[in-house]
């Protein structure tokens, strides 16, 4: 029997649907390129504008060629088609575009099979870089020592060289090719007496990063940001180390009497001086500063560990106010002076003269090494060959809760998640003359007031409030390192 013949319509309908099967078909990835997760793209291109994510919804992300070549596919989020960007490290080391899609497409594959065909070029065209024609700084090497080894921080040494640190070490690398550093003191201060501190600026750089434009050009406050709508002033403060003989540093409580009396005299003190030395400077005099909102943002590194009990002292310190259990039931307390062994000041920051131009205190207890090394870790920086596992306590959202709800978690889980927002709080004063609009840091905890009421604010569901981490590996620690 004879086949029937296909009309002409027939013939044409046939052949589109084959082309059309054949164009939803996903291109093979080239050798020397691999799909990454939206985490492991911004690991590595910090130099991404963040605004421009606003009109740019992406979809997939990809590095190339020995981690030369980062690439995305995004939707157009105005005219809802997709295209691509393909960027290469500059001679600055920072990745900045190379090429955008000429042609949108109408569907995502048809996006990324067109990428795939444009980012071949790059192999083996004998570059590892890719100058702009305005590198004008020299590029920020944090890892080569500027110094002598014995004037080297021991952290620092240990993040440099201690395999246990790679995540941390390849994620902290990557950033700091972005960081701007006006005052040209910041990579020597890292590698020195400043590791601290810098590496509080780093992190609030990091939070900022996703939520502002950085205004440069003035070198204090730390940051001068922007989201089009409001500006802010942000100053790093850290509670360092005593340097006082004759006042050394306390140890560590070990039972919660000990605690509780740390908290109530001996923490508010530490706290309060770098803020009152702050508040001397005087920054909302600054051209720059004037009718804009300040805030200066502090963290306690003042011996090892603090920073996992320390926290609560500094609410009571700058509203005046204390929080207790008294026979079973919540009561608030004015509290006039906080006083250790000699030493008395006044409680009541948001109370002191001139701090109403103080706008909110920003608190993190969490700018820490371990903290990189889980978020390289996360990101895909490094550190196959150990396992984090974090323990601590997290926020109760229980209106009658006292204590936090513990917890025990493994990096590795699956089901494991952590931002650079955890754990940040920020603490706002009631008599501020330009207050922070919260909803420009909607991703972290806010307390706007505390008095006879108690407090007024809220916490991001079950933030956490403290951590340990525990790095287990299988190699051999450097001998000189094995206690940091």
């Amino acid at each position: 029997m004879a086949k029937a013949k296909l009309s002409r319509d027939q013939k044409r309908k046939k052949k589109l649907e084959k082309r059309r099967k054949k164009t939803n078909v996903a291109v093979k990835l080239p050798s020397g390129v691999r799909s990454i997760s939206r985490r492991q793209f911004d690991a590595f291109c910090f130099s991404c504008h963040p605004m421009a994510r606003s009109t740019a919804d992406e979809k997939q992300w990809f590095i190339a060629y020995d981690k030369k070549i980062l690439a995305t596919v995004f939707r157009d989020a105005i005219d809802n088609d997709y295209g691509f960007v393909v960027m290469g490290r500059d001679t600055r080391k920072i990745f900045r575009t190379l090429e955008v899609s000429k042609k949108f497409k109408p569907s995502e594959l048809d996006a990324r099979n067109e990428l795939i065909k444009s980012i071949k070029k790059y192999k083996n065209d004998d570059n590892s870089f890719y100058p702009q024609g305005d590198e004008i700084k020299l590029t920020n090497e944090l890892f080569e020592p500027l110094v002598e080894r014995e004037k080297l921080n021991p952290i620092y040494i240990a993040l440099a060289e201690e395999p246990r640190m790679e995540a941390a070490r390849n994620l902290i690398k990557e950033i700091v090719y972005t960081f701007d550093d006006p005052d040209g003191h910041y990579i020597k201060e890292f590698q020195t007496h400043g590791f601290d501190a810098r590496l509080w600026e780093l992190y609030l750089y990091i939070y900022f990063h996703d939520k502002f434009t950085q205004i440069k050009g003035n070198a204090a406050p730390d940051f001068h940001i922007t989201n089009e709508v409001h500006e802010y002033l942000v100053e790093a403060v850290t509670v360092n180390p005593s340097e006082n003989q004759a006042r050394p540093d306390e140890e560590a409580p070990e039972d919660p009497e000990k605690l509780r009396e740390l908290l109530n005299g001996y923490m508010p003190i530490k706290f309060g001086s770098p803020l009152y030395s702050k508040l001397k400077k005087k920054y909302w005099e600054k051209t720059h500063v004037q009718d804009k909102p300040l805030v200066f943002a502090i963290h306690d590194f003042h011996s090892t560990g603090s920073m996992t009990w320390s926290r609560t002292a500094l609410m009571e310190y700058l509203y005046g106010f204390r929080a207790s259990i008294v026979d079973g039931k919540p009561k608030i307390t004015r509290i006039e002076t906080h006083e250790w062994k000699g030493k008395s000041i006044p409680s009541g920051f948001f109370n002191q003269p001139d701090s109403e131009h103080v706008s909110a205190i920003l608190f993190s207890n969490a700018a820490t090494i371990t903290k990189f090394n889980r978020m390289g870790k996360l990101a895909g920086m490094g550190g196959e060959d150990i396992k984090i596992l974090r323990a601590g306590t997290r926020f109760n959202p229980e209106p009658e809760a006292f204590a936090g709800i513990p917890f025990h978690e493994d990096v590795d889980s699956p089901e494991y998640t952590e931002s650079w927002s955890e754990s940040l709080v920020m603490y706002h004063n009631p008599n501020a003359l330009h207050p922070v609009d919260p909803n420009d840091f909607p991703d972290i905890s806010h307390i706007f007031s505390c008095d006879e009421n108690g407090e007024q604010g809220f916490y991001q569901p079950y933030d956490v409030l403290n951590s340990t981490s525990f790095v287990i590996t299988t190699k051999e620690p450097i001998p000189e390192l094995a206690k940091i």
